[in-house]
């Protein structure tokens, strides 16, 4: 039900903006939020957002700023004024004085703006620890615990207070000096290096050179006859990248890496970290550490790329990129035809493999499809103007799965679906329509039914790549039989 703001509560949200302004310092500065339901807290959330906003809508729309007027209108993401089929991933711009657009004229309504920011950032971080709390009260042995939809609540945190601490450290940021870094950047700012996005970290400005070819380095019992002494290092924050190509494609590739796991991190949330993993950060129970940098190799052509790999793996000619798994290396390759999609299914991949300790055989005996399933969802990333999409019906592979499954009658269902090890799928006849559907299985479990099933598909790859699931561990999880799962799967694609 839509129930209009009364007149009384939306002259005091104005009378509240008014009064916080003309005090000239944002409740920013305390990085706990406003007080606690206390002092007139405004939840500017949800349908509230535009009463509360109405003012300084109309302020920016008669000065002329008509951007400012959209910008702030617009600003709550899509889930929360409506229903969305797919995963809204808010970016984070650190930067609280406003666009460069923004005309002198209009400081004063960006100030009342960041005011209700902050107090959305107060909601957005007292609805976090409730949901850690929550989770952290589920026994172990009546359900698993999952931090997907704290982390979410987190990010929506900082996303409207860039500054505020303890959603910052959380998520796995550090402070240092005036800046808010991962953990890795904090530890190369220490060692006084530099970051440029032409050359990434270095000490003085310059790529680091290797002596030896990528085949060289990181598979010794490979000759490449490619080899050359001028590939380069590409140091990013949690990658190396070693490259024949050139300068501006492994930036371009690091800079895509990245991107890749900031979004994967809000994806699968629940992967990355558990409650406990929140709770200790907020209360100052544990800091973020460095990592250790993950590898990836960029080669200059296609020939080499199939040259350094088929040794290992026949059918190289037949892919775009690859994650090997015994080096714990992506390899890519430099192409006008080759594609982000292959990055984000690539990097989603090592991501999985290399986040925390895991089994290095998770897969080979059954489950190899979630874990296709949940890179090629990766694939279906939009960029959007507050951040991006992940998922939905219409994104990705999930039309020709819709295809396969409607037009060609093609479907494998889950009961033998899980059973298939690496190995039995690669060498499925059916291969290409298999990946097909494991597209459409993805956005199912991670969207379907309003998410109903997504929690449950996460903790089922916190299993499977552990090497603690079992074939049926999905459907246990589900507290569905696989024959239900595979009914409502059909109908979440034959929906419109």
């Amino acid at each position: 039900m839509n129930i209009e703001c009364p007149r009384v509560f939306f002259v005091f949200c104005l009378a509240t903006v008014s009064y916080f302004c003309s005090q000239q310092k944002l409740r920013a500065e305390n990085k706990n939020g406003p007080p606690d339901g206390h002092g007139g807290t405004i939840q500017a959330v949800g349908a509230e957002w535009s009463n509360c906003c109405l003012e300084l809508v109309q302020k920016a729309t008669a000065s002329g700023d008509e951007k400012l007027s959209r910008l702030i209108r617009d600003w709550p993401l899509p889930d929360e004024v409506t229903e969305v089929d797919a995963q809204v991933i808010a970016s984070i711009n650190k930067n609280t004085n406003g666009p460069d657009w923004l005309e002198e004229s209009s400081r004063s309504l960006w100030s009342a703006f960041m005011i209700l920011r902050q107090q959305r950032a107060h909601y957005f971080f007292e609805a976090a620890k409730t949901e850690i709390k929550k989770q952290q009260g589920i026994s172990n042995r009546s359900r698993f615990k999952s931090s997907n939809e704290a982390i979410r609540l987190l990010v929506r945190v900082v996303r409207e207070a860039p500054d505020h601490a303890f959603g910052r450290r959380a998520l796995g940021y550090v402070r240092y000096e005036d800046q808010w870094v991962w953990p890795n950047a904090a530890r190369q700012l220490r060692q006084k290096k530099e970051f440029s996005r032409k050359t990434g970290w270095t000490r003085n400005g310059k790529s680091t050179i290797v002596s030896s070819s990528p085949s060289q380095l990181l598979l010794p019992k490979i000759l490449s006859p490619q080899a050359t002494n001028t590939t380069k290092l590409f140091v990013s924050d949690h990658w190396n990248i070693t490259s024949t190509a050139g300068i501006a494609q492994t930036s371009d590739l690091a800079k895509r890496l990245e991107l890749t796991r900031f979004i994967w991190r809000q994806v699968f949330g629940g992967f990355v970290m558990t409650p406990a993993d929140l709770n200790s950060r907020i209360n100052g129970q544990a800091r973020p550490r460095p990592t250790g940098s993950l590898k990836s190799i960029l080669l200059a052509h296609r020939e080499e790329y199939i040259n350094s790999l088929q040794s290992l793996e026949p059918n190289v000619e037949k892919s775009l990129g690859m994650y090997w798994t015994p080096t714990r290396t992506a390899w890519f390759f430099d192409s006008q035809d080759s594609d982000r999609q292959t990055v984000e299914h690539e990097a989603t991949h090592q991501l999985f493999a290399e986040c925390w300790p895991t089994n290095p055989v998770a897969g080979s005996h059954h489950g190899i499809w979630a874990m296709e399933a949940a890179a090629c969802y990766m694939e279906s990333i939009v960029k959007t103007e507050f951040g991006f999409i992940v998922g939905g019906r219409d994104r990705g592979r999930v039309p020709a799965a819709k295809e396969r499954l409607l037009d060609d009658s093609f479907f494998l269902p889950l009961r033998k679906l899980s059973k298939l090890g690496r190995i039995a799928m690669q060498n499925d006849p059916d291969l290409p329509k298999i990946y097909s559907q494991l597209s459409g299985l993805a956005d199912f479990f991670m969207n379907g039914e309003r998410g109903r099933y997504r929690d449950a598909f996460v903790e089922y790859l916190v299993q499977l790549y552990r090497g603690t699931a079992e074939y049926e561990t999905l459907w246990e999880l589900c507290e569905k039989s696989p024959e239900e799962l595979d009914d409502a799967y059909k109908r979440h694609l034959s929906s419109q």
